[in-house]
């Protein structure tokens, strides 16, 4: 049965044809203030981020905000509804088995493809013994995109008010800009005249961004579990570009306990199975199709840490010349 979306709030149109809102049910209870626990897909099913899978969770959504209809389906319709159950429980089962031989497999891999953390820096195609390289927010920016690119940096907090429009420039701007510049951005290129960092104002996703931070989600606590989840990563990251052919655009420490891959966006098939296998590989599955969501730049301070973020890996560019104020 489908939501009315004019009773709702919070709602965000994305170019793929989903929507996102603040879930009535949730807001009920004065919970989901970000707004984003309801997502509506083209087909008008529903689900709520907070309560997946909860049968009583989804009534109340719909006793809140939904449609009611006389409408009842005949057996062409019935068969169709069959078809895609059918169609989305063989997903889920492709999924699972994704995730499980992910799970099954990734030592092998790391041992396999292990990337010393010297070698990436001499497999850098440019040096990062250069402090510019390594820690220039600026010259990281010119090394990925395009000059006329239209890019997003800032705090996470400078989005939605006609103010932060300002947080929005060229890559050429941003190159020569004398103003403070990040802590965050975007793989992201968006439209023109914006001031919201919402998925309906994505341009392009030239960039996926990767966050490996520890195999089944858990984080690394100790010094000698952070060395190994840095290996760990690296391997895979190796893994991704060598074997799967990803062609890999950085890797950027953050400072904290993770590393950020940038790659060039996949195809849509690609991108799809890493995010079923993305938890046991130690990779945020949330980010991944998310290109609106804010990283880090390099040379920021990790507020956990009190350590910059680096670069460790960077393609070739060319730049008109080095930013003065890096």
């Amino acid at each position: 049965m489908p939501l009315d979306i004019t009773v709702l709030e919070n709602v965000r149109h994305h170019a793929s044809g989903k929507i996102e809102a603040r879930c009535p049910a949730c807001a009920e209870a004065g919970g989901d203030r970000t707004g984003n626990h309801l997502a509506i897909f083209p087909d008008d099913a529903f689900a709520c981020a907070a309560c997946p899978g909860d049968g009583e969770h989804r009534k109340r959504v719909h006793a809140l905000a939904g449609i009611a209809s006389d409408f009842r389906p005949d057996a062409t319709q019935r068969r169709q509804h069959q078809a895609r159950r059918t169609t989305e429980h063989r997903r889920k089962l492709e999924a699972e088995h994704l995730a499980s031989t992910a799970r099954k497999h990734r030592q092998a891999l790391v041992e396999r493809f292990a990337w010393e953390p010297a070698d990436v820096w001499e497999d850098s195609p440019q040096r990062i013994d250069s402090g510019l390289v390594a820690s220039c927010a600026r010259h990281f920016l010119a090394s990925l995109f395009a000059p006329d690119a239209l890019i997003w940096t800032g705090e996470v907090h400078h989005s939605g008010k006609p103010e932060h429009a300002t947080r929005w420039k060229t890559c050429a701007d941003w190159f020569h800009a004398g103003e403070t510049i990040g802590p965050m951005t975007t793989p992201a290129t968006w439209k023109p005249g914006i001031h919201s960092r919402s998925g309906g104002n994505v341009a392009s996703t030239p960039f996926t961004v990767l966050d490996f931070d520890g195999f089944d989600g858990i984080k690394p606590s100790t010094g000698d579990e952070h060395h190994a989840h840095i290996h760990a990563s690296l391997a895979l990251i190796r893994w991704l570009r060598e074997f799967l052919h990803w062609q890999l655009a950085a890797i950027l420490h953050t400072g904290g306990k993770s590393l950020h891959a940038w790659f060039h966006t996949p195809p849509p098939d690609a991108l799809a199975s890493l995010r079923d296998a993305s938890v046991p590989l130690g990779i945020d599955a949330g980010l991944i199709g998310r290109p609106e969501h804010p990283c880090r730049l390099t040379g920021q301070v990790h507020a956990g840490t009190g350590q910059r973020s680096r670069v460790l890996w960077l393609q070739q560019s060319q730049p008109s010349r080095s930013p003065s104020n890096c």
